[in-house]
């Protein structure tokens, strides 16, 4: 397994309220890369153990790779790209479907469903079929879980988002701008969409490490009230406006809110907490509430609040379950998968990007 420690990471799908969502498409421009590498094949046939056998690789001759985290097991690869080649590997199957915009050109099928025993695989298609169907099952019910925290927060949480506390939020915004912007660059700024964290089968992630190999500098949001995306969006608007380029990572749970702001080239994050940074400054939203929504809101806020990570928890359990079943199917399919053919497809992928030139952005 690829050591995923002190190296860019993050996150391209999420289990959120809405259900899987999903970044894939925003991840890069099929327009503008050397080579986009789709694998298809089923459980356990290795595309996750390719795509880390390549990055390792890459690393080995010095390019640096950003790694895609799978949200249904973080320990697995669900992608990487590797920037000064412009080359990327993505796990092509579902619920991220995808397929090269610019086949033989650009992009390039990896099947790795060759490598499958099929006469022995369909002497077991009973087994198969009844831990797929329990595997798929637990989504659904997990989903349903995260729904329903995501309202019970903002039933708690919206009676303290007064005019006066947004108005304080975004003042907030205003003076943090006016001290980390650093004049202004010609045009506007790049949004980079990523998820920093996720709600997974090992509980709630969040990818500090990303943090840590991007930026030096950072904030940390203690938000119990919810209101750190009205906040970072503040902040979002300002840094690309003066022309700098952002990594905006939205709340896995409700992905149409920020949750973490960073800003690579000012070496600077804000990040909705706990972190164990403890250089970093810190932002209780608790302070920008109005004091009389605050008294009047903060018991059921508390409430719903406990309410919330109740059902968040088993969400949680219902993803472990799905993993459960998820390495059933692996255990089955394992002894009838030719894995030396993965390595050798990893190999000669390998290769092939290496061969091609570098670019400069």
């Amino acid at each position: 397994m690829t050591d995923l420690t002190h190296r860019v990471q993050f996150f391209l799908g999420a289990n959120s309220a809405e259900g899987f969502s999903s970044l894939y498409d925003q991840w890069v421009d099929q327009r503008n890369i050397q080579a986009f590498y789709v694998i298809k094949g089923g459980a356990g046939c290795g595309k996750s153990t390719l795509m880390g056998r390549v990055a390792q690789d890459m690393e080995a001759e010095g390019y640096a790779v950003e790694y895609i985290r799978c949200s249904g097991d973080p320990d697995s690869l669900d992608g990487i790209f590797i920037p000064r080649k412009g080359a990327a590997m993505v796990d092509g199957t579902a619920p991220h479907v995808m397929d090269p915009a610019f086949t033989g050109a650009t992009g390039h099928y990896i099947d790795l469903g060759e490598g499958y025993d099929r006469k022995a695989l369909f002497l077991m298609r009973e087994e198969i079929i009844e831990a797929a169907q329990a595997y798929r099952a637990c989504y659904p019910q997990a989903h349903r879980c995260i729904r329903g925290a995501e309202e019970s927060w903002r039933r708690g949480r919206l009676p303290l988002h007064t005019e006066e506390t947004l108005a304080k939020a975004e003042k907030r915004a205003a003076g943090i701008l006016s001290r980390e912007r650093k004049g202004r660059r010609t045009g506007t700024g790049r949004r980079i969409r990523r998820f920093l964290g996720g709600v997974t089968c090992q509980g709630r992630i969040l990818l500090e490490d990303t943090v840590s190999a991007l930026c030096e500098r950072g904030y940390e949001i203690r938000d119990e009230c919810g209101l750190a995306g009205v906040f970072l969006q503040r902040l979002e608007e300002g840094f690309l406006e003066s022309g700098y380029d952002v990594i905006a990572c939205s709340d896995p749970v409700n992905p149409n809110r920020l949750a973490h702001l960073l800003i690579p080239e000012r070496s600077l994050a804000f990040v909705c907490g706990p972190v164990k940074r403890e250089d970093f400054r810190t932002v209780r939203t608790e302070s920008l509430v109005e004091k009389e929504a605050w008294q009047e809101g903060r018991s059921f806020l508390r409430l719903s609040n406990r309410v919330a990570e109740e059902l968040l928890a088993e969400g949680v359990e219902h993803l472990a379950q799905a993993k459960a079943h998820h390495d059933t199917l692996e255990e089955l399919y394992h002894p009838h998968v030719d894995f030396a053919r993965s390595q050798e497809m990893a190999v000669r992928t390998a290769e092939e990007i290496l061969s091609l030139p570098s670019v400069t952005s």
